[in-house]
C-alpha cells in the first residue's frame, strides 16, 4: 500500500482545505507519476463522494499519486503554492467558486499545469469554451471511466513539454558556450542534450507501444 494520505493533505504539509477527510486508499500503482515519482493531484470538489470516486478510479487504474482536496478559492490558492500540483482536477460548479475561475487562476499562476474539468452538468458549449480558455480536457461524471486515461495523458504530455524545454535550454547553452570559444564545455552540453533526447525518444516509444 502507498503512504499517500487521502485526508485532503499532502505528505509534507498540513492541509488548507475545507473538504471533509477521506480514507487513505492510494496504493503504489503500475503507472508512475512525473519523473517516476508520485503525481500530485489537486482536486477542486465540494462533494466528498465525487472526490473519493475520482481517487478510487485513479487507484484502480494503477496511478501512483497523492491528492489534496479543496472546495473554495482560498485553499485553492494556498495549495497551488504549497502543494505544487502536477495536475488539477476541478468540478465546474462550486459554492462561491467555479471551475472557470480556478482555470483562470491556474493559467495566470502556473500555466504549465494541466487542468481537467470534472463535471456532471457541463454542456457542449461550456466545454468548448473551457478548452479555448486553456483547459486540457474535461470528463463527465456520468462517464467517469475515462478519468484515469485523461489524467495519465495530461501528465505524460506535461512531462514531454518539460523535457523539450530542458532540451531547448541545453541547446541554447551549448550554442552560447561555442560562441565564446569554450568548445569543450559546448561539446559536454551537447552530449547531455543528446542523452536527454534519447531518453525522451525512449519514453515516447514506450508510451506508443501496446500494453
Amino acid at each position: 500500500m502507498s503512504d499517500a494520505n487521502q485526508n485532503s493533505k499532502p505528505q509534507t504539509s498540513a492541509p488548507a482545505t475545507d473538504a471533509p477527510p477521506m480514507p487513505a486508499n492510494t496504493p503504489a500503482g503500475d503507472q508512475a507519476g512525473p519523473a517516476g515519482r508520485k503525481a500530485r493531484i489537486l482536486i477542486v470538489e465540494d462533494e466528498p463522494w465525487d472526490a473519493e470516486l475520482a481517487q478510487r478510479l485513479l487507484t484502480s487504474a494503477g496511478l501512483d499519486f497523492t491528492a489534496v482536496v479543496v472546495a473554495t478559492r482560498a485553499p485553492f490558492l494556498e495549495q497551488l503554492a504549497a502543494f505544487r500540483p502536477d495536475v488539477i482536477l476541478s468540478d465546474y460548479h462550486l459554492p462561491g467558486f467555479s471551475g472557470a475561475a480556478a482555470l483562470e487562476i491556474t493559467r495566470e499562476q502556473c500555466p504549465d499545469v494541466p487542468f481537467i474539468v470534472w463535471s456532471g452538468v457541463l454542456g457542449d458549449e461550456a466545454a468548448v469554451a473551457l478548452i479555448k480558455q486553456g483547459a486540457t480536457d474535461y470528463v463527465l461524471k456520468d462517464r467517469p471511466a475515462r478519468l484515469p486515461s485523461a489524467i495519465g495523458r495530461a501528465l505524460a504530455e506535461a512531462d514531454q513539454r518539460a523535457q523539450l524545454a530542458q532540451l531547448d535550454e541545453q541547446v541554447r547553452e551549448a550554442q552560447r558556450l561555442a560562441s565564446l570559444g569554450q568548445l569543450g564545455a559546448a561539446e559536454a552540453a551537447m552530449s547531455l542534450t543528446r542523452r536527454l533526447l534519447a531518453a525522451a525518444r525512449e519514453e515516447v516509444t514506450a508510451a506508443d507501444s501496446p500494453a
